[in-house]
């Protein structure tokens, strides 16, 4: 799987960094699966405006948010891609007390692990989903 990162504004962690975690989510996710995805991830790092109009537009929420991720599952082709709003990847930073390279980290493994098919719809889901975003955090030395 090809990751490419498209950077539309400053982000706190290299692009290099950026498409490790987002490598690692991906190895540890389809170890021992026969069929394995194909293609191009690709991951967006943009601000609240763009990602506004995304949630918008397909999911109906008129506002801001840390990340959307859409599969597309083409073989060989646009596999799936990952957007995350920098600028509310900061908010949450401070909100949450935490670094925001760690916060843009676990952001871009919450949107790959839901192209995996995780989901956080539920309490037990977002607790599975948040062992696994720890896991791959810790991984990445940007540790929970």
């Amino acid at each position: 799987m090809k990751v490419r990162i498209h950077r539309e504004v400053r982000s706190p962690l290299p692009d290099r960094t950026v498409r490790r975690i987002a490598e690692s989510v991906l190895a540890g996710e389809t170890r021992g699966r026969k069929n394995s995805p194909e293609g191009e991830l690709s991951i967006v790092l943009t601000d609240n405006a763009f990602i506004r109009g995304l949630n918008a537009r397909f999911l109906g929420k008129n506002r801001p948010t840390d990340v959307i991720a859409f599969l597309f599952g083409e073989e060989g082709g646009a596999w799936g891609e990952v957007y995350v709003s920098v600028e509310r990847i900061g908010e949450q930073a401070v909100e949450y007390r935490v670094p925001p390279e760690q916060e843009l980290a676990r952001c871009v493994i919450h949107g790959v692990l839901h192209l995996q098919g995780y989901d956080d719809g539920t309490k037990r889901e977002r607790e599975e989903m948040r062992r696994k975003e720890d896991k791959y955090l810790t991984q990445s030395g940007l540790g929970a």
